[in-house]
């Protein structure tokens, strides 16, 4: 097929059952690539979506010491984009005096707690390789690194 021949356009119905049909096989031809539960051909089509909006939620966990003075947060981020209901840890962070007491573990632990009962079909945390009691808190709680490759793009 010649290029001139392809357009490129925006999705304008939701239940374009062929663009649906993609998503499908897209998924079904990934889940070869990484090591997590499967979902039948009937399962993925049940759940995805091509949405050309979704909304999402802040949930922003806050411990606070005995005087209610907030010792760190853990900024969790739900969102459906139609595969499905997502969510990240946007943001994790502790004051540096109330670090090493396990303030970390249970912001994560709740933020998972949170997760769960949303029943997600994902979830990410970020951090950086030079920041290991941030990875350990994470792999406490089940995260683990994958084998996606993540690319970024920053305005210049």
């Amino acid at each position: 097929m010649a290029t001139d021949d392809v357009r490129i356009v925006e999705l304008e119905d939701e239940n374009d059952a062929d663009v649906h049909a993609l998503l499908v096989d897209l998924v079904v031809d990934e889940q070869d690539h990484y090591d997590h539960p499967r979902e039948t051909r009937g399962e993925l089509a049940a759940r995805l979506r091509a949405r050309t909006r979704f909304t999402g939620e802040n949930h922003v966990l806050v411990a606070r010491d005995a005087s209610s003075s907030p010792l760190g947060l853990c900024w969790v981020v739900l969102f459906d984009p139609g595969t499905g209901l997502e969510a990240e840890i946007a943001e994790l962070y502790v004051r540096p005096e109330a670090r090493q007491s396990g303030v970390a573990s249970r912001l994560v632990a709740e933020a998972m707690a949170l997760i769960r009962s949303r029943a997600v079909t994902f979830a990410s945390a970020w951090t950086r390789d030079d920041n290991p009691a941030a990875r350990a808190v994470y792999e406490a709680a089940g995260f683990r690194r994958t084998e996606q490759v993540v690319l970024t793009w920053l305005p210049v």
